[in-house]
């Protein structure tokens, strides 16, 4: 009788403890900001479709500043990061095509375009949709995406966490890129793929060197 008592209060404790570990999992917090660790001394190194490339995430003020780099492009992002959502302000990009020929843009919104949903949690979708302007024109954006999976993915760098997401950005000069990346808390983004199915700068890419997919994939972190 004693020894049946025993294994019950036993029974008991593994149950509770149990019961803690799932609701401990339940009520964890993501830190919005951990997609994009800034000041951390860190410098992610990129296979890409340009060559090695490298992105750092640094702070300016209130913003959060992604920079991507390589000897023929530049790509910064200017961003709120919120606790529902990381927003852009402001695009800036550009590539060297060939000795004398180099493409140059700056894009701002009318209002801060949603990159993503915070927290990312699989199975959720956005909608954004916007004006755009670059170099005194206007047009109108749209952007539709969704959150996949958590999932662990193989890169150069090694097998590492991360969440999954894919979307369709469109806008009225029928520009169309359709984007799948990998974001990893601490880390950043750490994989990307565009499809590059409209105008624009990527279009040019596209038409002028064959890039009809753009891909991005990490192979190690610098500190």
């Amino acid at each position: 009788m004693k020894s049946r008592f025993i294994y019950v209060i036993t029974l008991l404790v593994f149950l509770a403890a149990l019961s803690g570990i799932s609701t401990s999992k339940e009520k964890k917090v993501i830190n919005p900001k951990s997609y994009f660790p800034i000041d951390n001394g860190r410098t992610l190194v990129f296979e890409s479709s340009f060559g090695e490339s490298t992105t750092k995430y640094l702070r300016d003020g209130e913003f959060t500043i992604c920079l991507s780099e390589a000897n023929k492009f530049k790509y910064k992002q200017t961003l709120i990061i919120k606790e529902d959502g990381a927003y852009v302000t402001e695009l800036y990009q550009y590539f060297k095509i060939f000795l004398f020929i180099k493409k140059e843009s700056t894009l701002t919104f009318e209002n801060p375009l949603l990159r993503f949903p915070l927290p990312l949690v699989p199975g959720k979708e956005w909608k954004w949709e916007g004006e755009q302007y670059s170099d005194g024109d206007t047009s109108r954006v749209k952007v539709t995406g969704k959150v996949i999976c958590q999932e662990f993915v193989m890169t150069k760098a090694g097998r590492i966490e991360a969440i999954k997401l894919e979307s369709l950005v469109e806008d009225s000069d029928n520009v169309k890129n359709r984007v799948t990346e990998w974001y990893a808390e601490g880390i950043g983004l750490i994989k990307a793929k565009i499809v590059i199915e409209g105008g624009g700068v990527m279009g040019f890419l596209r038409d002028l060197l064959g890039y009809g997919t753009i891909e991005f994939e990490l192979k190690e972190i610098r500190s």
